[in-house]
Order: structure tokens, then C-alpha cells, then sequence
């Protein structure tokens, strides 16, 4: 059973990544201002590259290193293999500290946790995210610059740590919200469609499947570039996030699994706020009411989904991480999202928000 049960989405706003500001008050006070229902745990700003999405994910596993020169992350061969076992090892205790992170993204949530005490609420979901074994087996490459992704056993290894990772910020946030989230960032999920990818689909749908399936929270995933709907909807995943724009029409012609997912309860996060700074200069809130509108009209003409479901079951998001852009425009895109969603529920009759 996907969705949420009794809570629906009303085209909520729902975070992706992380913030620019070097001061975690000042992200956590946007947060909850923001976002005050659906508050996230954002990601540190990359500022270096240390504090990048995929060296988050990849904290924990053995011979990662920080190629500086060559601004990548590597993976030494010779202690990956001599320390694997200590990954499964903490896989199968359920040992969750084993992937503990460190560093800004645990100092940006302790304030965040701080703030949702002081205001004495609690919100109705909390959303954190961690890149997923799919594009995380893509990006580490050995000695040899050779992707993980072509080893079977690293590739577990990596579904392994993501689940610790998951089941270790779970319990960071249990007891903040009425329900936690985990977003699962897939962006290099796309890869899987060209020719010389070491992964087919089915090995990777193989990886989301099982490290979905065992998730403790809800479960969601961000996606990018063309996947294969019809195979994706059929994740166990209560949560699709993608870019509006790019993803509409596939989804369109995915409308019998997509049909399916939304009748199960399941929810689109629809990446509509532009997270370039090029594009969010000229957004206009009105603009983006509209564009979401038409497409959850599509969805429901397509689908055969009443609109009204369609739009309850509706996030409002992002086309891309906040953390790119510089503060000012980051706020910018924050306040742009929270009128939209204002607006569109305004539109559709919302009085329950």
C-alpha cells in the first residue's frame, strides 16, 4: 500500500537537497517558516567537496578518499576489499550508528530539532533524503577509475550502507513529526537506458526494490533524466518526485501503472519551482499555479484519476537543490513555492491547510 493514510499532501511544499546559507539557524528558521508542516533536513552547502550529496552517502564505506586535484571521490581498492566485511557486518545487527554521519549536516539538524521543540509543534511529515546505490555505485570509481557499479559484491555493499544510512537518520528525527520521510535521490538513474552503463534496469530496479522495501519510514524518490516509468511506478515507493516539465509527458504515457500508483495512495512531488537562477528570475508564482493545474488536469484526463485526488496527493517542489544558488536567491525560490502552493490551494478549495 503506498501514500500516507490519512495525511495527503494538498500540493504542500516539499524540500530537495539542501540550502546555501553557512549559518544553520538561519536555514533552520527558513525551514520551519517555509515549510512549517512538512520541514526537511536539508543537505549542508557543497562547499567543499567533502559536504557533496555523494560524499554524504558515501561516509562510512571503506577506502573512500577525497581526490582534491582531481575533484572526485575515489575508493581504494585494497581496503575496500580487506573491510567490506564490517559493512555487512553492521548490516545484519541493524547497527545503524556504523553509518552515523558527521560534520554540517548533523550541526544543521540539531538546530533544526532545536527550533521545532522551542516553537512546541509538531509538524505532520519530516522529510530526509540520502543519494541511493544505484547512482552512488556510478560515481564511486576504484584505483582504475572503474565505477563500482560493475562488482556485484560493491554494489550490495553500497545497498547495505544506504539502508544503515536511512535507518540512522530515522532515528535521528523520531518523535519530531507526525510522520518521517525518506527521499531517495536517484540521479543518475537515467544512466541505465545507455549502451555502455554496467548496470542493466533490471540490476538496478533489482537494488531500489530491495533497499525500498526494507525502508522504516515512508519512502520516496527523486528522479532525473528518462527513466522508465511503467517500471518505476511499480517500486514499493509512496513518494515520486520529479521535474514538471521534463517528466510530464512519459508520465503521460505510463497512464495504466501510473493510474495504479495514484490509486494506491501514491504521491508526485512536482518539481516546478526552478532551483537555475536564470529561470527563477523570471518565475512568476500565478505562472507556476497554472502550469501544475494543467498538469494535474492531464494526469486526471489521462489517468482516469479524479483531479481532486490528483492534487491532494500533490507535493510542490523543486526542479533541483536550493544549494547551487546564493541565499538571496534561494529565499527568493522558498517564498515563490510557498505562494504557489498558496495559491493553488486557494484554486482547488482547500480549507483544511
Amino acid at each position: 500500500m503506498s501514500g500516507f493514510g490519512a495525511f495527503q499532501p494538498a500540493c504542500r511544499p516539499l524540500l530537495r537537497g539542501g540550502l546555501p546559507h553557512a549559518n544553520p539557524a538561519t536555514v533552520a528558521q527558513l525551514i520551519c517558516q517555509y515549510l512549517p508542516q512538512t520541514p526537511a533536513w536539508p543537505l549542508p552547502p557543497p562547499r567543499t567537496l567533502a559536504d557533496t550529496p555523494f560524499a554524504l552517502a558515501a561516509q562510512g564505506l571503506p577506502g573512500v578518499q577525497i581526490d582534491v586535484e582531481r575533484d572526485r571521490l575515489a575508493v581504494e581498492h585494497e581496503t575496500l576489499e580487506r573491510d567490506a566485511a564490517q559493512v555487512g557486518l553492521a548490516y545484519l545487527r541493524g547497527d545503524a550508528q556504523f553509518a552515523a554521519l558527521s560534520g554540517p549536516a548533523v550541526t544543521v539538524l540539531e538546530e533544526l530539532l532545536r527550533r521545532l521543540n522551542t516553537e512546541e509543534r509538531q509538524p505532520l511529515l519530516l522529510k530526509y533524503e540520502t543519494i541511493g546505490p544505484v547512482s552512488l555505485s556510478l560515481a564511486l570509481t576504484d584505483d582504475h577509475d572503474r565505477p563500482l557499479a560493475y562488482e556485484p559484491e560493491w554494489r550490495e555493499l553500497l545497498l547495505y550502507l544506504c539502508s544503515l544510512r536511512v535507518a540512522w537518520q530515522h532515528e535521528q528525527v523520531q518523535g519530531y513529526a507526525i510522520r518521517r520521510l525518506a527521499m531517495i535521490d536517484e540521479p543518475f538513474l537515467d544512466a541505465l537506458s545507455t549502451p555502455l552503463c554496467p548496470l542493466t534496469w533490471e540490476d538496478g530496479l533489482d537494488l531500489l526494490n530491495r533497499l525500498l522495501a526494507a525502508l522504516p519510514s515512508r519512502r520516496g524518490l527523486f528522479l532525473s533524466g528518462a527513466v522508465q516509468w511503467g517500471e518505476v511506478l511499480h517500486l514499493p515507493v509512496d513518494v515520486i518526485g520529479c521535474h514538471l516539465a521534463d517528466h510530464l509527458q512519459p508520465l503521460l504515457a505510463a497512464a495504466t501503472p501510473l493510474a495504479e500508483f495514484l490509486a494506491d495512495g501514491g504521491c508526485v512531488a512536482w518539481g516546478v519551482v526552478p532551483a537555475e537562477a536564470r529561470l527563477l528570475a523570471n518565475a512568476q508564482s500565478a505562472e507556476l499555479r497554472d502550469q501544475t493545474l494543467q498538469a494535474i488536469d492531464q494526469i486526471a484526463a489521462t489517468t482516469g484519476v479524479d483531479a481532486a485526488v490528483v492534487q491532494r496527493q500533490s507535493f510542490l517542489s523543486f526542479t533541483g537543490s536550493l544549494a547551487y544558488l546564493n541565499p538571496a536567491q534561494a529565499e527568493q525560490a522558498l517564498q515563490l513555492c510557498a505562494e504557489t502552493a498558496q495559491l493553488i490551494q486557494q484554486a482547488v478549495g482547500f480549507t483544511d491547510m
